[in-house]
């Protein structure tokens, strides 16, 4: 199967904050909690007003069916917790108003009414991320953590502060968001792939092995829990001199392998030093294994594997990623001929970070002009393939003129968690929006829900790789740093 479409240059901006036209200057709502559709079981939609006179009173007022109704005052509107629980549960699957009324002396100045919509259906109980300074500025201290999107809990699930020496913590991901099939990464001080299986037990495994570019890089956990697949990279990041961009990260060399957590093994899938492949992830039924390709030529064919000479791409701007899919057999461990069905070459376009669909229909990636990490790359923004009829199409319903990149489904299919650097083109932050199945379109996006608004603000880290689980998971900080600690099973390569 392969899809062939015209790309569109970026898209506008979407607006990140609602505007009250006063002749005394402009009033914003931050964040934008009007017009979108909400799961009935999120933490309270707190938010804002900037600009306000002085004196002038805030107040926004939610209606909902029947004799419905939740008031708060502002120019901070601090939902009450309890208060919001009962409404959204008041009006699930249907629609609530909310005004918001700015006044002086009894006297309205400015005024906001929108719908909202409660959906029938919940979202995951929690989100797992990383909390991380720009990264060139260090990894002193990072860690993963575990926010419930119920309410505004947050606890660290580990951090690198916990070992004796510096450590990076990175690439977590949970199979299919369950709580108790995860894992994650640490580097540097006791490096080595910490895994939690409710079939194979809590270790830590080293996947590196003569002849491998790195250990395993980005993760793919297999449907089964039996098997994860890995993208082996050797990363480094450059500095522009002038350029609308900060930084430019790229791959030297990625390969491909799948590690089997029965049998404690590595299987090579890919190690053509002129392919560069990374970001697996698996079909919903795990037939499949879908990756992103670059096919970099050496300049001189003569030129062997250690040298890695002169490649004909000659800089990282001039670097395409296409999306190709592989068949694979469970049962066998085997993988058919890779077939690409974006061909991003073709297009001047770079796709990364593919991800399917529960029903398999609907894939949604990240496409930029060029390169792999796309966090970086503002022009970044994600686009749904439909695979029943053979089309892309740029999610203008969520991308904004800043960097949209990360992204996952959560474990239903019925809601999305993306990226995004639209509040201030500097620190990445996660939104939600609803999916609509049936025909591939997205609701209105709308940011994590934060206790106190400005906590985004004073929170001068990015939230980076969201992952949805669906409920707490059991380790204990503590437990997690002593699997950290121990000595890592040493998986073996397939001869």
């Amino acid at each position: 199967m392969k899809i062939e479409t015209h790309i569109p240059a970026k898209i506008s901006a979407l607006a990140v904050s609602v505007a009250f036209a006063l002749s005394s200057g402009a009033m914003t709502v931050w964040p934008d909690y009007f017009s979108v559709t909400v799961p009935p079981n999120i933490a309270p939609l707190n938010f804002e007003v900037g600009g306000c006179p002085p004196g002038a009173k805030v107040e926004a007022v939610m209606k909902g069916a029947g004799s419905s109704r939740l008031a708060a005052e502002g120019p901070e509107i601090l939902w009450n917790d309890e208060a919001w629980r009962g409404f959204l549960a008041e009006n699930k699957g249907g629609k609530y108003e909310i005004s918001l009324v700015i006044s002086t002396n009894g006297v309205a100045l400015s005024s906001l009414v929108a719908t909202n919509v409660v959906s029938e259906s919940p979202i995951d109980s929690h989100l797992t991320y990383r909390l991380i300074p720009p990264s060139y500025t260090g990894f002193s201290e990072m860690g993963t953590y575990l926010r419930c999107l119920e309410n505004f809990e947050e606890r660290p699930i580990y951090r690198n502060v916990q070992a004796d020496f510096s450590q990076c913590v990175n690439c977590h991901t949970h199979n299919a968001a369950s709580p108790s099939n995860y894992l994650f990464h640490t580097r540097a001080y006791k490096g080595g792939t910490t895994i939690v299986s409710p079939r194979y037990g809590k270790f830590k495994v080293d996947l590196k092995a003569d002849g491998f570019v790195s250990a395993g890089v980005y993760p793919a956990w297999h449907p089964s829990g039996d098997f994860v697949a890995f993208s082996l990279n050797e990363t480094r990041q450059s500095f522009f001199a002038v350029n609308p961009e900060k930084i430019e990260v790229m791959d030297l060399q990625s390969d491909l392998i799948l590690y089997s957590l029965a049998d404690n093994k590595i299987k090579v899938v890919e190690m053509d030093p002129e392919v560069f492949e990374c970001f697996p992830t698996w079909s919903p039924d795990g037939t499949a294994l879908f990756t992103v390709r670059a096919i970099t030529p050496f300049k001189d064919k003569s030129e062997s594997e250690a040298v890695r000479g002169d490649r004909v791409f000659n800089s990282a701007t001039n670097i395409f990623y296409d999306l190709a899919v592989r068949p694979f057999d469970a049962r066998k461990r085997t993988f058919g001929a890779p077939e690409t069905i974006f061909d991003g070459r073709a297009l001047k376009k770079s796709v990364i970070h593919p991800r399917v669909s529960p029903d398999g229909r609907w894939l949604v990636a990240a496409i930029a002009s060029h390169g792999v990490f796309h966090i970086w790359h503002r022009d970044s923004d994600l686009y749904i393939f439909d695979f029943e009829k053979k089309s892309i199409r740029p999610l203008a319903e969520l991308n904004s003129a800043e960097s949209e990149s990360y992204h996952t489904f959560s474990s239903s299919g019925e809601w999305m968690v993306f990226s995004s650097r639209r509040d201030d083109g500097t620190y990445t932050r996660p939104y939600f929006a609803k999916f609509d199945k049936e025909n591939g379109t997205f609701s209105k996006p709308f940011l994590l829900p934060a206790k106190r608004p400005r906590d985004h603000w004073r929170r001068m880290k990015s939230y980076n790789i969201p992952e949805f689980s669906a409920g707490p998971v059991a380790e204990s900080a503590s437990e997690l740093r002593d699997i950290v600690d121990s000595e890592p099973r040493k998986a073996v390569v397939e001869e």
